[in-house]
């Protein structure tokens, strides 16, 4: 199986990679042997960055529709020659069974599908809007929650509102993206010999609060467990507590970056502690909660603090 970057592909001709490049690369990694090659799988990752772009200034569009069509004969089946140059030989590589998956972002689809789906009747039995159940707009809470609160209750509750917020547009996005239809896909900017050859749709709802805790505590590509590991280069053992990570999984929750936004918080909880612990005898460090929201001090412990207790 090999991942391809549709973002570098572009006409033949073009400066960029052909796409006859990624049979290449997949060849490559079946350890240049044509049997395997024929059974292996290719994702087309970030499909979408290919929908056909409408240049206002009438140039070419190399990079988007252009690839699209050149894409065509290869999902549906053809042979495609590869050069090993090492050899001085040529391979003859069928595709018609090699699986191919194509996902992306697909930014603004959800869109799509809303105004495809939404009703446009007009007089008596019309749904009336329910704007009373709107979320508030970012900044602003509810009047009843602004009294005889300290200033930690505030920022606790805007947090909170935050989260809630996010959490129902979330919701709401997946649940147009469970309606998408090829026609969607075509409005987007696919062509519809492509989106043919691509029968099968499917989405992926967005993070919660608790999938990005499982993420920053995943412990072979988690950030926490790379940076645990950093630590212990200077004989220090690095310790979260669950408050600490709760609170790191909702600021990353509200940044809507997704788990990307993980190593970003973290990295800048830590910054003290990185510059503290090298030639120190700093032998623990605790990542509290306030540590992550209000930027406070680390828990530092050393070897005296060990013996004395």
């Amino acid at each position: 199986m090999v991942v391809c970057d549709c973002t570098s592909l572009t006409q033949a001709g073009y400066v960029g990679e052909d796409v006859d490049s990624v049979i290449m690369r997949l060849w490559q990694t079946a350890g240049q042997n044509v049997e395997r090659t024929e059974r292996g799988i290719i994702v087309l990752d970030e499909l979408d960055k290919l929908a056909s772009k409408r240049n206002k200034h009438g140039g070419k569009d190399i990079g988007g529709e252009g690839v699209q069509q050149s894409l065509l004969k290869i999902i549906e089946g053809t042979k495609v020659t590869v050069n090993d140059k090492a050899k001085n030989k040529s391979h003859q590589i069928d595709t018609r069974n090699i699986l191919f998956l194509a996902s992306g972002a697909f930014i603004g689809l959800d869109q799509i599908v809303k105004r495809r789906t939404a009703s446009k009747t007009l007089g008596f039995g019309t749904p009336a809007s329910s704007s009373s159940s709107l979320p508030p707009p970012p900044g602003k809470r509810p009047l009843s929650s602004s009294f005889g609160e300290t200033l930690d209750d505030s920022e606790r509750t805007e947090r909170l509102v935050k989260i809630k917020e996010t959490e129902e547009r979330n919701k709401a996005r997946d649940a147009l993206l469970d309606q998408v239809e090829p026609k969607d896909v075509l409005d987007y900017g696919m062509i519809p010999e492509l989106a043919g050859r691509i029968p099968i749709l499917t989405t992926l709802h967005s993070l919660t609060k608790n999938d990005l805790m499982v993420i920053a505590k995943d412990k072979e590509r988690g950030v926490i467990s790379q940076l645990t590991d950093l630590m212990s280069l200077n004989n220090c053992q690095l310790e979260f507590t669950e408050d600490a990570l709760a609170a790191i999984a909702e600021m990353a929750f509200c940044k809507k970056t997704g788990a990307r936004a993980l190593k970003s918080i973290v990295e800048t909880t830590l910054l003290e502690a990185m510059f503290e612990v090298p030639g120190s005898d700093i032998s623990h460090v605790l990542i509290t909660s306030d540590t992550v929201l209000n930027g406070a001090c680390p828990v530092y412990t050393r070897p005296a603090e060990h013996s004395n207790n």
